[in-house]
């Protein structure tokens, strides 16, 4: 008994030696600019200041800090002060950062940019990060006529791969002590834009819908407004698509212009049967044929108008 409370007293000591030689560093981030987002690129560039502090002086942070979700970066300024128990390090990155642009509600769209700043040489069996969430912020004076900065937080993780990458002393795979900087971004003028958007497909909704204005006599007239609200609606979803990239899932835009799409077809449906009721020759189907273009014009407006509303209203809302 005495044996085993002694083995276990043991292992006990060597883990706290072990956990005793981590050294615990203070990671932090001053943002002083976000730019240059490219929702086609699927990137955004980014200007910040990190810094560490630490007391083990064995520890070396010259070009071992790495951005992990940038494709490219750019380190400066590098420099180190002792700073009485504390080493104080500190540097300027420059990176252009990788982010998937969610457009689904677009234009009333909230992103989350991610910076990932990662240790590539001290994996955590010999440090751990500490987010320094007192003096990690971003730039006050951040001036975007298209965007607004919602928040800002800065927390550590840690980043595990399923690689030793070749490391002898390690097995299966390995893990490096990380912070996220993340930060959340409002779109401006959301209803501006969705009024600059979506103004053509409106217009050729309406232009389709005064079909029902015109007897149908004027058959070619008829179905000739049809196929210009068709052609509207089309050049009016490229004007857009070349604004805002088509997306896998379907977005506020998509949405409408498949709405429209789907309208004119229905109004095309209802004036070839009044046509047909229209030439019949019988007076009271083409007296039902003129009241079915009546009824016919109100129904479609409201029933287009509410649609529209509750797919905005669902964009806006979640």
């Amino acid at each position: 008994m005495r044996k085993q409370s002694f083995i276990l007293l043991l292992m006990l000591c060597i883990t706290g030696a072990l956990q005793a030689q981590k050294d615990t560093c203070r990671v932090g981030v001053y943002v002083n600019n976000i730019y240059d987002f490219k929702v086609d690129d699927k990137s955004f560039m980014a200007d910040f200041w990190m810094w560490v502090n630490y007391t083990d002086d064995s520890l070396q942070f010259e070009n071992t800090m790495e951005v992990t979700n940038g494709k490219s970066a750019e380190f400066s300024h590098y420099s180190l002060e002792k700073k009485g128990q504390w080493n104080w390090v500190a540097q300027k990155c420059r990176a252009q950062l990788i982010h998937e642009w969610d457009v689904t509600k677009f234009p009333f769209d909230k992103q989350v940019l991610e910076i990932v700043i990662e240790d590539a040489r001290y994996d955590t069996s010999a440090l751990v990060y500490r987010a320094d969430t007192a003096n990690s912020k971003i730039n006050r004076l951040f001036n975007s006529t298209e965007w607004t900065v919602e928040s800002f937080d800065l927390k550590e993780t840690i980043k595990t791969y399923q690689t030793t990458y070749g490391s002898p002393v390690l097995s299966g795979k390995s893990s490096y002590p990380a912070i996220v900087a993340r930060i959340t971004i409002k779109r401006n003028n959301s209803w501006v834009k969705l009024v600059k958007m979506l103004t053509g497909v409106y217009v050729a909704c309406l232009i389709s819908l005064m079909v029902f204005f015109i007897s149908s006599e004027n058959q070619d007239s008829r179905f000739g407004l049809c196929v210009g609200g068709i052609f509207a609606a089309i050049g009016n979803k490229y004007i857009v698509e070349s604004i805002v990239p088509s997306s896998t899932s379907n977005t506020l835009m998509d949405n409408v212009h498949t709405l429209t799409f789907v309208f004119i077809l229905i109004i095309i449906v209802i004036i070839t049967i009044t046509l047909r009721l229209f030439e019949s020759g019988d007076e009271n189907k083409r007296q039902l044929s003129i009241k079915i273009d009546k009824i016919a014009f109100f129904s479609l407006a409201i029933l287009y108008a509410l649609i529209n509303c509750f797919l905005v209203y669902n964009s806006v809302a979640k």
